[in-house]
């Protein structure tokens, strides 16, 4: 049996890696830690972002920003088949919740009670992913 220690990333298939990267950065905080290619086919870079502070590579919660094909893509709804949502912890969820609304992100959900106590709030990135803040409440 294996066990593994930690998720070290999820990829995200953009359509324009660098304008998303720019977006979690701006919106989010997250910070580059890797950005390599273009490698062909591809004409756009291949990056790792994350939170910062947090020693990325050996530590994981990172995104890979990776450049799309061209497969049609449809509109998605919570609860679709595959990976749904990534949600990021913050510290103090006010203060970010009205981070979000100055920078006009489309909130897909009120604030409602996370799974496990605290806060939750879904809203989509620049190409239409979902994604959530959470406040944890303490166990």
């Amino acid at each position: 049996m294996i066990t593994v220690s930690r998720l070290d990333h999820f990829a995200i298939a953009a359509a324009d890696t660098d304008a998303m990267v720019a977006w979690y950065e701006k919106v989010l905080g997250l910070v580059t830690y890797i950005a390599a290619g273009p490698n062909a086919p591809q004409t756009q870079k291949v990056y790792l972002i994350g939170p910062p502070g947090v020693p990325g590579m050996t530590q994981g919660q990172m995104i890979e920003v990776m450049p799309r094909n061209a497969t049609p893509r449809h509109a998605r709804n919570s609860h679709e088949p595959g990976l749904s949502h990534a949600a990021w912890c913050v510290a103090d969820f006010d203060a970010a919740l009205a981070h979000l609304k100055e920078h006009d992100v489309k909130f897909l959900s009120e604030v409602i009670t996370a799974i496990g106590g605290g806060r939750i709030v879904s809203f989509e990135d620049c190409e239409g992913n979902m994604t959530q803040i959470v406040e944890r409440a303490a166990l």
